[in-house]
This record gives C-alpha cells, sequence and structure tokens, in this order.
C-alpha cells in the first residue's frame, strides 16, 4: 500500500516545481476536528492507494466533468497524484506537460484544457462539448512511462537553457538526448578550453571516473555533427543501444552536477 501524502513530504524538495502546492496539501489541522484520531485516520487513508494502476484511474475520476476537483481533499488528490506519477516517470500521451507542471487551478486542465482539445478535435459544436464526450476522452487518456532513469528539475534546466530551441529533455528525440547529453557534459566540465578533472570515486564507487566520461563524449559525438560520417555512426546504434547511452549519460551528468555542486559549499 503507498501513501502519496507521506510519498511527498518524504520526496519534495524545495527546489521543486511541485514545492509551491506545499502549503495547500501538508494542511490537515483545517481536516481534524478536535484533535479526533478517527477523522486524522480517515483523511490520511483517502491517500492511500494499492498500486499505479489505481492510482491513474484515480486521476482520471478527478477529470471527469461531474467531478468537483476545487474541494479540498480532490485538489490535494489531484497534485499528490500528479506529483508521484511525473517522479516515476510517467507522461501523459494527450496532455505531455501536465504532469511537470500542473496549473495552479486543476480545473484550468480538467475543465479548460481538457474542453479545448476536444473542440479542437472537432468534438463540440458551437463551443460546447457534451459531458458525455469528455467522459469518454477522459476514460481513454493514455499514461506512458519513460524508460529513462529519472532526471531532477534542476537539470532539467540546464538542458532547456543549451538546448538550440529551449527544449526539455523529455521533449526531446533520442537521437536529440544523446546530442545534447554531450553538450551539456561540455558544457560543465569545459573551463578555459580544458576539462576539469573531478574525484568520482566517493560518489560512484569508481563505476564513473575521467576516461569513462571522455569515452561516453566521443560515444555521442556523432550526434552532435551533421557530416557523412556522422550520420553513417548514428545509424549503427540499435535502438536498445541508444536508450542504455542515454540511461547511462544522465547518471554520468547526476554526478557531475552532484560533485560541482558540491565544490561550492
Amino acid at each position: 500500500m503507498l501513501n502519496l501524502m507521506k510519498y511527498y513530504k518524504e520526496n519534495v524538495l524545495a527546489t521543486d516545481y511541485y514545492y509551491k502546492f506545499y502549503d495547500c496539501i501538508i494542511d490537515f489541522s483545517n481536516t481534524i476536528i478536535n484533535d479526533d484520531l478517527e477523522v486524522l485516520e480517515s483523511n490520511i487513508s483517502q491517500f492511500d492507494f494499492f498500486d499505479d494502476d489505481e492510482i491513474i484511474e484515480k486521476f482520471k475520476y478527478l477529470c471527469q466533468p461531474n467531478t468537483d476537483v476545487t474541494s479540498k481533499i480532490n485538489m490535494k488528490l489531484f497534485y499528490l497524484i500528479c506529483f508521484y506519477l511525473y517522479k516515476n516517470g510517467y507522461y501523459l500521451e494527450e496532455f505531455p506537460n501536465i504532469l511537470k507542471r500542473p496549473p495552479d487551478n486543476p480545473s484550468d486542465f480538467t475543465y479548460n484544457e481538457i474542453r479545448s482539445k476536444l473542440l479542437s478535435m472537432g468534438k463540440g459544436s458551437n463551443g460546447v462539448v457534451r459531458y458525455a464526450t469528455r467522459r469518454t476522452f477522459v476514460a481513454d487518456l493514455t499514461f506512458r512511462r519513460n524508460s529513462y532513469v529519472f532526471l531532477e528539475e534542476d537539470i532539467d534546466y540546464l538542458f532547456e537553457k543549451i538546448s538550440t530551441r529551449n527544449a526539455r529533455f523529455n521533449s526531446m528525440s533520442e537521437n536529440e538526448k544523446l546530442k545534447e547529453l554531450g553538450n551539456l557534459i561540455e558544457n560543465m566540465l569545459l573551463h578555459d578550453e580544458k576539462f576539469k578533472k573531478l574525484d568520482y570515486s566517493d560518489l560512484t564507487f569508481n563505476y564513473i571516473n575521467d576516461d569513462i566520461v571522455k569515452d561516453f563524449r566521443n560515444k555521442v559525438q556523432c550526434f552532435r555533427h551533421a557530416s557523412d560520417e556522422a550520420l553513417e555512426e548514428r545509424q549503427s546504434f540499435s535502438n536498445e543501444q541508444k536508450k542504455f547511452l542515454i540511461d547511462y549519460g544522465i547518471i554520468i551528468i547526476k554526478s557531475i552536477y552532484t560533485l560541482l555542486k558540491n565544490q561550492k559549499k
């Protein structure tokens, strides 16, 4: 059994986008009457879920047109579910950014965005979308899960900064991910035309070192260039090999980021 309130409290960071909802989520004092333990336990149990499938079904329930998502408990559930699904690599195919950055008012998504989406699909008439149409659409929402190692918000922001199109990492193609992994490693380590040498041994148990980082940069170099030789080399990578390199590159980036951050303390 997973308690989403406990998960949020144990995993949210002050630097996370989701921290802005902390006061909205952590306010049990307003729901406890006369310190009644049964009331407290009842409120806590509303955040218990058996598995991810049950969590996803609850999300769909919150998005249904007849659900009052503005009630205090439903707002908490909306943010807690979005936080959990995002942290565990899920995204919503029809709305790829909703789990990453839910709106300040959940109804902006559950009513406005869903309604606008259906109108753009020609599912309404004269600006009106029938409840039955919305219910069917919500029930069929498609959740996908990234196969990649999870990327913290701070590092994702670094990818956005160096991207020529200001793209977040998960919105990139696999080839673009590999290109930007090489670019970000260079951006983080190259100083005065020399690459910084870091002591990875303690953090990574010697699984990463300067030579491994250099080898990785060389391996993905073909994704950073458009010469005939580079394009031909890209073709030699299978999809499975690309996914492995993406996961491995993220681990390298996270290690470099941690070591550089610790140096500044």
